[in-house]
Order: C-alpha cells, then sequence, then structure tokens
C-alpha cells in the first residue's frame, strides 16, 4: 500500500472507549507524515540526482565511444600513413639502386673508354716512335750515302786532278 504525506495526516480512526489517547496519536501522526514526506523528498532528490548522475554517465559514455572512435581512427591513420611512408621508402630505395646501377654502369663505360683511349695513345706513341726511328735511320743512312757519296765524289776528283797531273 502506497502512502502520500496526505492521507497519513487525515487518516482518522475510530474511537473506542479504552482507545488510545487522541493527542498523542495525533502527534505521531503528525510526526509520522512530516518523516515520511521528509523521506519522500529525499527519495525525489535523490532520485533527481541519480537520474542526472546516469546522464553524465552517459554523456561521459558517449563522450569515451567518441574518443575510442576518435583513437581508433587515429591509429588506422597513422597505421595507414607508416605504411605509406614504408612503401614510398621502399619506393625511393628501389629507385636509388636503379640509378646507382646506372651511375656504376656509366662509371664502368667511361672508364673503359678512357682505357681504350689510353691504349689507343699508346699504340699511337709505338707507331709514331717506329716512324721516327724509322725516319731517323732513313735520314742517317742518307746522311752517310751522302758522306760516302760525297767522298767517293771527293776520291774521284782527286783521282781526277791526280790523273789530269800526271798527264801533263
Amino acid at each position: 500500500m502506497k502512502l502520500n504525506p496526505l492521507e497519513i495526516y487525515n487518516k482518522e480512526f475510530n474511537k473506542s472507549t479504552f482507545g488510545y489517547n487522541k493527542s498523542q496519536v495525533d502527534d505521531f501522526i503528525e510526526d509520522i507524515g512530516v518523516a515520511y514526506e521528509r523521506l519522500l523528498k529525499d527519495i525525489n532528490n535523490l532520485q533527481e540526482e541519480n537520474k542526472k548522475l546516469k546522464e553524465k554517465i552517459e554523456h561521459y559514455q558517449k563522450m569515451e565511444d567518441r574518443l575510442n572512435n576518435t583513437l581508433d581512427t587515429m591509429q588506422d591513420t597513422i597505421a595507414d600513413r607508416v605504411e605509406q611512408a614504408e612503401n614510398e621508402a621502399q619506393v625511393i630505395i628501389k629507385e636509388a639502386k636503379v640509378e646507382a646501377d646506372k651511375i656504376k654502369e656509366k662509371a664502368k663505360a667511361e672508364v673503359a673508354a678512357e682505357k681504350r683511349k689510353v691504349e689507343e695513345l699508346r699504340e699511337q706513341k709505338n707507331f709514331f716512335k717506329i716512324r721516327f726511328q724509322t725516319l731517323l735511320q732513313s735520314h742517317l743512312e742518307m746522311l752517310q750515302d751522302d758522306k760516302e757519296e760525297g767522298l767517293r765524289r771527293e776520291i774521284t776528283e782527286l783521282e781526277n786532278e791526280y790523273e789530269q797531273a800526271d798527264e801533263e
């Protein structure tokens, strides 16, 4: 049975000859009514406070859910960006290796070309050395031939002079 303070205050009892003292019963009912009214107010206040606290808890739970969702989204985004950065790094490394290989090949080709040039220059040097030696040798031979021929001419001239002198 649910009672409200008004029912307690207005409650009337049947009278009996040897019943309770009316003023004591009225005072007691009055005290009960006040206590009951205070308890109802306390219950209402506690229920209201409970409702507000539940709303706050719900609000904080929603906020926690949003923060968790945001955190999950951020972690996913970070993971995606890290993966993307790693992929980009791999691509950069591959491109750098390809570029390095190209540079190495180009350098090898240049070294080979320079070696060929040096070899050609050596061959040209040897060729010019041989030609120069041959030229010098032929000039020396020509000089010797000229010298011998000059001596022969001189001898021939001297012989001719002696022969003329003898004839005279």
